[in-house]
C-alpha cells in the first residue's frame, strides 16, 4: 500500500514540472487511449449483451451460423461514413437507455450491402446458385433488387429473427404471403406461381387410403396442379383489419387504397413483417389420410341445409320483409344443430354400406333441457297440425292451378299462375325442410297462412 502510495506521488510530482502545453498533449493522450479502449469494447457482443433487452438475440446469435461474425459487421453499413454513422446511432441509444426510453422489444434493419460484402455473401454465386429448402427450389437471381407491388425485397424480406432460436433466420410465412396471398377483388396473389415452380414432382407413388397416388402420370396428363387435386392449398385473401393499425400506430390512419403506397411505407424504411399486418397464411396440408380429406364437398354440396335454416332463422325469401317474424324459442336461447341431432344413424340402409351417418333429431333431445316425456308429447302435435294445413293447401293450389290452365283472360291466367307459384314456393319450403313444424312450428305455420291467405284473394 504504501509503495502504491510513492508511486502516485512520484507520478504527480513529475507532471507538476512539465509545462502546460505539455499536460495538454498527455491529457490528450489519454483521453485517445481511453475513447479507443472504449470504442473497442463497445464493438464487441458481449457490450450488447450488456443491455438486459438484448439478452435473447445474443443467445440465438450465439448459437446460429453467424456466430463467428461480429454483430456490428451485420449492423453497421460498411465503410467509414456508415461506421461513424453507427457510433453516434449507438450513443443515442445509450443515452435512451440510461433515461428509459428504450422498449422491450428492440428491431433493426440490416442493409443489403452488409450481407453482400465479397467476404461475407458474393452476389454473382447468390445469383448462378439454386437452392433446395427443406424440398423447395429455390433461386435469389428471382428476388434480389426485385420490386413488387411498392415492396423492394431486400435481405432482410425473408432472412430474419421471428421464431425459433436461429438468429436472421429464413420465415417461410413471408414467402407465402406474397406467392399466395390473395386479391380480394380478383383472387390473384402478387405474384403468379405455379406448383411445380417451387416443387419437383413425387418420383414415387403415394398411398392415400384406398387410392394409389402417381403424380408423374397425372403430370404426362398436363393435369393442372392448382385447378385438380392442389385448389385448396391457399386459405386466405387479403383483408386487413382496421384494428391492426393501432398495434403500431396511436390512431388509427385514414384509409389508403393505394397497395403500393402502403407496401412503400410499411417495407423500405423500417422493418415490418408482412404477416404483421396480413397475418399468418395457410399454404399446404399439414396432414392427409384419406382422399377423401382432400376433397372439398363444398365444391359440390353447398348450403344443403339452407331451406332449415332459413325456417330456424325466419329468413324465407318469400316472405315480406315488413312481415312481423315468429322466433323459435330454440332459436332465441342459442340452442344449435347438435342440441337436438343427436343420435348417428346410416345414411342410406341397405346392402352397400354408405360409409357414413348423420345426426339425426329424436324426441328425447327435448328432454335435455325439459321435463321429461316433452318431446314425445309436442312434436307429435306440431307435426300433425302442419301436415294437416299442408295437405289443405296443396289441394287448394292443385286447383287454383286448374282453374289458370283454365282461364281464357290471358291477363287473369297470368296472375293466377303468379299465385300458384308463390304458394308452391312456400309449399316447398316446408316439405324441403322436413321436420314439419319443429324447427319453428309458430313461423312454419305464419308461412303456410300467408299461402292459403293468397288462395283466398282469388275466390
Amino acid at each position: 500500500m504504501a509503495k502504491n502510495f510513492r508511486l502516485i506521488s512520484s507520478i504527480i510530482n513529475i507532471l507538476k514540472q512539465l509545462n502546460w502545453k505539455v499536460k495538454i498533449l498527455a491529457l490528450a493522450a489519454v483521453v485517445l487511449i481511453f475513447a479507443s479502449g472504449l470504442i473497442v469494447v463497445s464493438e464487441q457482443p458481449g457490450f450488447c449483451n450488456s443491455c438486459h433487452i438484448m439478452n435473447t438475440f445474443y443467445d440465438s446469435w450465439k448459437t446460429s451460423s453467424h456466430s463467428e461474425v461480429n454483430c456490428l459487421d451485420c449492423h453497421l453499413q460498411p465503410g467509414f461514413v456508415g461506421h461513424v454513422k453507427g457510433k453516434i446511432n449507438g450513443l443515442a441509444q445509450a443515452v435512451d437507455c440510461i433515461v428509459g426510453r428504450v422498449g422491450t422489444k428492440p428491431n433493426a434493419m440490416i442493409k443489403d450491402t452488409s450481407c453482400l460484402r465479397s467476404e461475407c455473401h458474393s452476389t454473382e454465386e447468390l445469383l448462378t446458385k439454386n437452392i433446395d429448402y427443406k424440398g423447395i427450389k429455390f433461386t435469389h437471381k428471382n428476388h434480389v433488387a426485385k420490386v413488387v407491388d411498392g415492396i423492394r425485397i431486400t435481405c432482410g424480406t425473408c432472412h430474419s429473427h421471428f421464431e425459433g432460436d436461429e438468429h436472421f433466420n429464413v420465415n417461410n410465412d413471408v414467402c407465402f404471403t406474397c406467392h399466395f396471398l390473395r386479391d380480394i377483388e380478383d383472387n390473384n396473389g402478387l405474384v403468379q406461381t405455379s406448383c411445380q415452380d417451387c416443387h419437383e414432382v413425387p418420383d414415387m407413388a403415394i398411398q392415400r387410403g384406398l387410392v394409389t397416388i402417381n403424380h408423374a402420370e397425372f403430370v404426362s396428363y398436363k393435369a393442372s396442379c392448382e385447378d385438380s387435386c392442389h385448389k385448396k392449398e391457399v386459405q386466405k385473401t387479403s383483408e386487413v383489419a382496421d384494428r391492426v393499425c393501432l398495434n403500431c400506430h396511436s390512431f388509427n390512419k385514414e384509409q389508403q387504397t393505394d397497395s403500393v403506397e402502403l407496401h412503400e411505407a410499411h417495407s423500405n424504411n423500417d422493418k415490418v413483417e408482412c404477416f404483421a399486418c396480413h397475418g399468418e397464411v395457410s399454404h399446404g396440408q399439414t396432414e392427409v389420410t384419406s382422399v377423401s380429406v382432400m376433397m372439398d364437398c363444398q365444391n359440390c354440396h353447398s348450403a344443403t341445409h339452407q331451406v332449415q335454416r332459413t325456417i330456424y332463422a325466419t329468413e324465407h325469401p318469400m316472405q315480406n320483409e315488413k312481415t312481423d317474424r315468429v322466433l323459435s324459442p330454440m332459436f332465441l336461447t342459442h340452442v344449435e344443430c347438435t342440441g337436438c341431432h343427436i343420435e348417428p344413424v346410416q345414411r342410406k340402409s341397405g346392402i352397400l354400406d354408405s360409409f357414413g351417418t348423420v345426426a339425426k333429431a329424436v324426441p328425447r333431445a327435448c328432454d335435455k333441457c325439459h321435463e321429461e316425456g316433452t318431446g314425445q308429447q309436442y312434436i307429435p302435435f306440431w307435426q300433425g297440425k302442419i301436415k294437416e294445413l299442408y295437405e289443405k293447401i296443396s289441394q287448394a293450389v292443385n286447383m287454383l292451378e286448374q282453374r289458370a290452365e283454365l282461364e281464357t283472360d290471358e291477363q287473369l291466367a297470368q296472375e293466377l299462375q303468379g299465385k300458384v307459384k308463390q304458394v308452391r314456393s312456400i309449399l316447398e319450403s316446408v316439405s324441403s325442410d322436413g321436420s314439419w313444424g319443429v324447427h319453428n312450428f309458430k313461423y312454419t305455420e305464419a308461412m303456410l297462412l300467408q299461402a292459403n291467405e293468397v288462395l283466398s284473394e282469388t275466390k
